[in-house]
């Protein structure tokens, strides 16, 4: 949820506490203080009534009953029910009782009023305060959001920047000032993180890059004079050390370009980015593992539908080696292989045993199941770098003896 949606959400549901608290709290004091008025102006009336008595005049007031009493009662004010013969209804009254000594008699006077609906005033109040909410919430949410869109511009700048620009760029970091203390000290951190984090960053990348490069000339040494006393007579047991010395040397350089490779995807040194056609490159990739997959008796099944992604072509034919590689070197003699591609994914899955290790370590470098397999460790470290360049995801499951991994693009 947005910051923006957040504060109006909290905004509105303040405005409707306040409003619901101040609605109820003005129709109690209204109803207060009418009521008093009320009963104000019947006492007036019967002060009135009792004084005419006192001059002798004739009442004939409506809602007006006078009974002759022995004894001066409390007032006594209250709500009462009369019969409207003319409409035919029941309605509510004000009714004021009060004991008046006029000369030597005692009178019982009862005056009434008509009854205020007070559910038609909470109705009417509840109504005017709904529409003063509905008005101010709306008015502060337009308010609310001019203002902050004016107030979070140079964040949301800066934003935007920071999400395009890589470490590995030579471009100076340029960000946008505000006059908010805030957003300016953040501005000011950041830039300040970005630099440091840049010189630490570029001199990781040229220490893999120079230490990759100048493994190439020893190994590319090692390898010629390996090569030349290959070609002399030697005994058995040297022959195996000649064997085994050709394998290590052999992994030692797939480390080294794999590890060369892992720091250019971190940098993103890949701007070869175009329109390709992934339906072609799997299934050249499949027809040049043709001989392998016949050999390993592997029942290999195949559903490849057109697809078409922008991507780097190299990087692309690197990780479906990758994983056509790891599917061949997982899998048991005559074991079932499947591969499939349409416009939004592609699949890899065949039959094995359950990982020894972790799930959560099977893209982490140098993480081998079997230690006896011939492998480095870096080729699913290698293919989940290319899917974050190309900002894609992939995931795996296993079930029921099956591994499966998904590429979405």
């Amino acid at each position: 949820m947005k910051l923006l949606t957040k504060t109006s959400l909290h905004y509105l549901c303040a405005s409707l506490a306040l409003l619901t608290i101040f609605g109820g709290l003005l129709f109690y004091l209204l109803k207060k203080d009418i009521s008093a008025e009320i009963q104000e102006q019947l006492e007036l009336q019967v002060d009135m009534i009792s004084a005419e008595i006192r001059q002798g005049a004739t009442i004939h007031y409506p809602l007006v009953d006078i009974v002759k009493t022995s004894k001066i009662s409390p007032a006594r004010f209250r709500d009462t029910l009369i019969y409207d013969h003319y409409q035919q209804l029941t309605e509510g009254y004000y009714a004021l009782t009060e004991t008046k000594q006029v000369k030597d008699e005692i009178y019982s006077i009862t005056v009434l009023t008509a009854y205020i609906g007070w559910d038609e005033y909470s109705k009417t109040i509840s109504y005017i305060f709904l529409g003063l909410g509905v008005l101010l919430a709306a008015s502060g949410l337009v308010v609310n959001l001019l203002i902050s869109r004016k107030i979070w511009r140079p964040f949301l700048m800066n934003l935007a920047v920071l999400k395009k620009h890589a470490l590995s760029s030579k471009e100076e970091l340029v960000l946008t000032g505000s006059d908010t203390d805030e957003f300016e000290d953040l501005k000011t951190v950041l830039l300040d993180f970005t630099l440091r984090a840049k010189k630490e960053y570029l001199g990781l990348q040229e220490f893999t890059e120079n230490s990759s490069h100048e493994l190439q000339t020893p190994i590319s040494i090692i390898r010629a004079r390996l090569e030349n006393l290959g070609q002399t007579t030697l005994n058995e047991q040297s022959a195996r050390y000649l064997k085994d010395a050709r394998e290590a040397l052999e992994r030692l350089s797939k480390v080294n370009k794999s590890l060369l490779l892992l720091a250019k995807l971190s940098g993103e040194h890949f701007p070869d980015v175009q329109a390709i056609s992934l339906s072609v490159l799997l299934t050249e990739q499949l027809q040049q593992l043709e001989e392998l997959y016949e050999s390993r008796k592997i029942d290999l099944k195949i559903h490849i539908e057109p697809c078409f992604i922008r991507a780097s072509p190299h990087l692309v034919d690197i990780m479906l080696s990758n994983m056509l590689a790891n599917q061949l070197k997982h899998s048991a003699v005559g074991a079932a292989i499947s591969v499939k591609l349409n416009d939004s994914l592609i699949e890899f899955s065949n039959e094995g045993e359950p990982l020894p290790f972790a799930e959560s370590d099977l893209f982490t470098r140098f993480v081998k199941g079997d230690q006896g397999k011939a492998g480095i460790g870096l080729g699913l470290s290698i293919v989940k770098k290319i899917c974050l360049v190309h900002h894609w995801s992939i995931e795996y499951t296993y079930d029921k003896g099956i591994h499966l991994f998904q590429v979405r693009f």
